[in-house]
Formats: structure tokens, C-alpha cells, sequence
């Protein structure tokens, strides 16, 4: 036995689950449940009754969450190229200050331009913790079952979305138009962002598993191996090359439709605060508008659903998994729709349970394709450079999708959405298809010219 966690049998044995293990895994999981679902999974709460306070439209308070989407373009390869480098523990701790302040400072706002502050530090803080840490950790510490632990790992921005938002409706209260309850709101969000993401980044996480003498779950241990984090070689493709594959770029673009997808929950809730919850003549309803977060809610649900299956799916079938995002996408669609403008509640909290299930596309399909068509190598540059033009397109979806609604309309607006869900599945098919059959031949080149 050579340590605890990695028995030798004969010449070789795999990698067993440790404490180690665990606590990266579970790392990542407060983070996406805590700060990163406060910040994608539940801004919709507070969009009109800031507008109103501030005497704005809805699109001019949701431009904050293009400005967290433009630091995360700007900061992607920064970061990327930091946590190679560097020890992961600090660079994530102080991501983990940027969004949990950064949120809590709102709640004493009085000018918008303090917003579009806020969202560029949070979106430096979520380039970090939602993007690279949980994909680039959980690709260096887990060989096997990585789909599973992605998709553990961002069900958590479902779960805790669903959770914040059920509790943030409350603290709203039914006279959030007229009152700043708004204020509470965010000093919670930034308070419970704080205390499930800085603890664990501090003391939990190490940036590999040979920092600590292990190797990834799953991966091969040879007999009288030892294991050092220095001249660590990874397989795969190196950078340089991966960018001038062209299917590289179609990854992108499947990435960027992914994006979109997952950013139309945002807008739901004001879907229902201005359709579902008002009368014939536009008057709210107040036994309607106190429930204005269980939209939200429901399909926060079946994002966490959806990343538990997909992440299990795409291990076995990444096809199947692009079938199933896509189709719920599709379906969730068509009940928010017609549930929504005929006040048909269950069908309308029944349609964002199966919508969430599509979002999962671009926190656990994106990062799984990623590696399946590229290796190890050079994962966190790779990765980082895809992030930049995706999140470039959220940052004019999250303002741009409240453009439609307030110009062309509701129905514009959800028949975006099916043609979003739809390409979804077509972009991504093309790239798996094609990218995955030359990855192999390289493998296989490799092999010969070994």
C-alpha cells in the first residue's frame, strides 16, 4: 500500500475516491449553489422594482448582468492562464470577494452606474468560480465519472437557484413595486454568497491532486510510480493546434446558442410580473405577484434535474444528451407560453421545470465536448479562449432578450427561444460528430509515430 486511497494490486491500480477528492468536488459544489446561482439564476427577482425605483426601463437595470458577461470575455483567458500557474486557493478566494461583495454592495445603491460596477467585478469573480474552477478542478481531479461530478457539481446553480429564489419572492414581499424590499434582498444574497464560497475555497482546494501526493479518481497508478505535480504531462492536443482545427470554431458556436438558452430563465420572472400577475387592465394582482419567483423557481428545478442527467447521459452518449437538452428546451418553451398568457399556472411552472433542463447545455455539456474533442493538455487555455466569444454573446443576450420583449413582444420573444433550442441540437451534432472522429485519428497518428 502506498497511500491511503491507492492500493497496488499486481503492476497497476486506479486512482480510489479520498477526502481530497471530496472536498474539491464539494468546493465546487457550495460555489455554483451559493454565489453563482444568486448571480445568473436570480437577477430577474429584482429587475422591475429596481427599474422602478430608479424610474428605468427593465433593459437599462439588466444591462448590469451584460456587464458581468463582459468581464468574463475580458478576464477568461487572464484567469485561464492564472490558475495553470498559480495556486487555484487564492486566485478563487478572491473571486469568491469580488461576487459575494459585489452583491451585498447593491443593496445600497442609488445610481445605476453602481450596478454596472458591481457586475464587472462580479463577472471577473464568476469567470473564475463558475467557469474555470469547476471545470478545470473537477478535469484535473476526476478521470472517471467526470460528466457525473459536472453535472453534480452545476445542478447546484439549479438547486440553489430554485432555493434563493423561493426565499428571495418572501423577502421581496407582495409590495415590491412600492416598497425597497429589494435592499434586504440583495444584503441576504451577498451574505449567504460569502459564507458558501470563501471557507471552501480557502481551506478545501488544492490546484492538483499530485500537489498532495494523489492522482485523478479513475486515473492508472503504476507499480512504484511516484507521484509529483513536477513534469506533469497530460494527454491530448496542444493549444495551438486545437485552435486551428475548424471544428473548434463550430464548438463556439454551438457554445454561444448553449449560452442563450441558458439565459432566457432570467427573463421569466418578468414575464410573469408583467403578464401573469396583473389584470386585464395591467394592475398587479397581489395574490399572484407574491408567488413572482416560483417561476423561477420551477425551472432553477429542472436546471438541477437536467445537469444531474445530462452530465450522467453525456457519459455514456453525448448525442443523447444534446437530444434531451434540446427537447425540453422546446417543450418548457411552449408551456411558459401558453400557460403564461392564458394564466394557466400549472402549465406555466410545469413548462419552466422542463425548460430548465436546456441550460444545462452550456455548464456541463460545453465543458464535457471540450475535453472529449481536445484532452487534458492544454484544457484551461483551451477552454478559456471558448469561454470568451460565449460569454461575449450572453453579454448581449441578458439585455438584448429584454429588447425583444419590450419591442416586437412576448411571442417574438418565445419564438427566438425554440429556434435557440432547436440549432442547439443541430451546432452541437456537427461538432461531436466530426470533432470527436479526428480527435481519435490524432490519437491514433500519435500512436504510429510513437
Amino acid at each position: 500500500m502506498l497511500r491511503k486511497g491507492r492500493i497496488m494490486v499486481g503492476s497497476a491500480n486506479t486512482q480510489k475516491m479520498t477526502v481530497r477528492h471530496f472536498l474539491v468536488l464539494l468546493t465546487c459544489i457550495t460555489c455554483t449553489f451559493g454565489p453563482a446561482a444568486i448571480t445568473f439564476s436570480c437577477p430577474g427577482l429584482c429587475y422591475r422594482p429596481v427599474a422602478n425605483y430608479l424610474g428605468l426601463q427593465v433593459s437599462d437595470v439588466s444591462f448590469y448582468m451584460s456587464i458581468v458577461y463582459f468581464a468574463e470575455v475580458i478576464f477568461s483567458p487572464i484567469i485561464g492562464a492564472m490558475l495553470e500557474k498559480y495556486d487555484a486557493r487564492i486566485i478563487c478566494t478572491v473571486a469568491a470577494v469580488f461576487v459575494s461583495g459585489g452583491i451585498a454592495l447593491m443593496s445600497t445603491y442609488t445610481q445605476i452606474w453602481q450596478w454596472y460596477i458591481s457586475g464587472f467585478f462580479m463577472g471577473i469573480g464568476e469567470i473564475t468560480l463558475l467557469w474555470l474552477m469547476v471545470a478545470g478542478l473537477l478535469n484535473r481531479w476526476y478521470k472517471a465519472k467526470l460528466g457525473l461530478v459536472l453535472g453534480i457539481s452545476y445542478a447546484m446553480t439549479g438547486l440553489g437557484g430554485a432555493c434563493f429564489n423561493f426565499i428571495g419572492q418572501f423577502i421581496l414581499g407582495p409590495n415590491l413595486l412600492t416598497e425597497p424590499t429589494w435592499r434586504d434582498l440583495y444584503l441576504f444574497y451577498g451574505i449567504a454568497a460569502a459564507i458558501l464560497s470563501i471557507p471552501f475555497t480557502l481551506f478545501c482546494i488544492r490546484s492538483h491532486p499530485e500537489d498532495v501526493g494523489l492522482k485523478a479518481y479513475g486515473a492508472e497508478i503504476q507499480a512504484g510510480e511516484v507521484i509529483s505535480s513536477e513534469n506533469l504531462e497530460l494527454p491530448g492536443i496542444p493549444a495551438k493546434q486545437a485552435y486551428k482545427k475548424w471544428y473548434f470554431y463550430v464548438l463556439i458556436i454551438a457554445g454561444c446558442l448553449f449560452n442563450i438558452g441558458g439565459i432566457y430563465p432570467q427573463h421569466f420572472t418578468t414575464f410573469y410580473q408583467t403578464v401573469c400577475a396583473v389584470d386585464a387592465s395591467g394592475v398587479a394582482i397581489p395574490d399572484l405577484m407574491i408567488m413572482s419567483g416560483t417561476l423561477e423557481g420551477c425551472c432553477m428545478i429542472g436546471m438541477a434535474v437536467g445537469k444531474v442527467s445530462i452530465g450522467a447521459i453525456e457519459s455514456k452518449s453525448i448525442q443523447a444528451a444534446l437530444i434531451f437538452g434540446s427537447v425540453a428546451g422546446v417543450i418548457g418553451l411552449l408551456g411558459i407560453w401558453y400557460g403564461g398568457f392564458n394564466k394557466v399556472l400549472p402549465v406555466l411552472f410545469f413548462g419552466g421545470f422542463i425548460f430548465g433542463m436546456l441550460y444545462p447545455l452550456v455548464t456541463t455539456a460545453l465543458p464535457y465536448i471540450t475535453r472529449l474533442l481536445f484532452g487534458e493538455k492544454d484544457y484551461d487555455k483551451i477552454y478559456s479562449v471558448v469561454l470568451m466569444p460565449v460569454n461575449l454573446v450572453g453579454a448581449f443576450a441578458a439585455s438584448g432578450l429584454a429588447l425583444i420583449y419590450q419591442g416586437p413582444g412576448w411571442n417574438t420573444f418565445f419564438i427566438v427561444g425554440i429556434g435557440v433550442a432547436i440549432m442547439c441540437f443541430v451546432v452541437g451534432s456537427v461538432v461531436v460528430k466530426f470533432g470527436v472522429k479526428d480527435y481519435r485519428g490524432d490519437k491514433v497518428q500519435s500512436a504510429q509515430a510513437a
